[in-house]
C-alpha cells in the first residue's frame, strides 16, 4: 500500500511538473492530482527535490525496460532502425516526457542535491544505447561508450529542436543521423 501511494505521487508529480515546470509545481498541486492531502505527501517524501529524485529514478528504470524490451522483441537485423525510431517517435508520442527531462537537466546544473540523480539518468541512457550498439555492431569498450554519448546528445538535441520548432524536420534529421552512423560503422570495421 505504501509503495502504491508513493507511485501515485510520482505519477502525479510527473504530470504536474511536465505541465507547469518544476518551479511552478507545488506540493499542493501534486497532492490534488494524486487525490491525497499535501500532508500525506510529506509522509512519503521530505520535499519536492526528493519527489523529483524519485521521479528521475522511475524514468530511468522505465527507459531501461523499454530498451530491453526493444532488444528482445526486434530481430537483430532490424534493431538499429528500431533503436533510432524509438527516440524520434517518443518526441511525438511523449513530448511532456522530453519537456520534463530538459527541466530536470537544467535543475541538475543548478541544484547539487539532484545533480547526481540527473547524472545517473544520463548514465543509464548511455548504457542502454551502448548495450544496443554491442548487439547490432559488436562495438566494445571506449568506442561504444563514446558513440553512445554522442547518440544520446543527438537524440536530446533533436528532440529539443522539434519541441521548440514544430516545423523542424525531425524525420530528415534522423535520416542523416542514420547515414552518419552507417558510415561510422562501415569505415571502422
Amino acid at each position: 500500500m505504501v509503495q502504491h501511494k508513493r507511485d501515485k505521487v510520482i505519477e502525479a508529480a510527473y504530470k504536474v511538473m511536465s505541465e507547469k515546470g518544476y518551479e511552478k509545481a507545488s506540493i499542493k498541486d501534486i497532492a490534488n492530482e494524486a487525490g491525497i492531502t499535501p500532508g500525506l505527501i510529506h509522509y512519503y517524501f521530505r520535499n519536492k527535490e526528493e519527489i523529483l529524485t524519485e521521479l528521475l529514478l522511475a524514468s530511468s528504470q522505465q527507459y531501461t525496460r523499454d530498451m530491453q524490451r526493444l532488444q528482445s522483441s526486434v530481430p537483430s537485423q532490424y534493431l538499429a532502425q528500431a533503436a533510432l525510431n524509438e527516440p524520434k517517435e517518443r518526441v511525438q508520442r511523449q513530448p511532456d516526457w522530453y519537456k520534463l527531462r530538459f527541466e530536470l537537466f537544467a535543475l541538475g546544473l543548478r541544484n547539487p542535491q539532484i545533480s547526481d540523480s540527473v547524472n545517473a539518468l544520463l548514465e543509464n541512457a548511455r548504457t542502454g544505447i551502448e548495450d544496443i550498439l554491442h548487439k547490432i555492431a559488436g562495438s566494445t569498450g571506449k568506442e561504444a561508450a563514446s558513440i553512445a554519448a554522442i547518440m544520446l546528445a543527438c537524440f536530446d538535441g533533436l528532440a529539443l529542436q522539434k519541441l521548440l520548432n514544430p516545423e523542424f524536420d525531425l524525420d530528415d534529421a534522423y535520416l542523416e543521423l542514420e547515414k552518419m552512423l552507417r558510415t561510422t560503422y562501415t569505415t571502422s570495421e
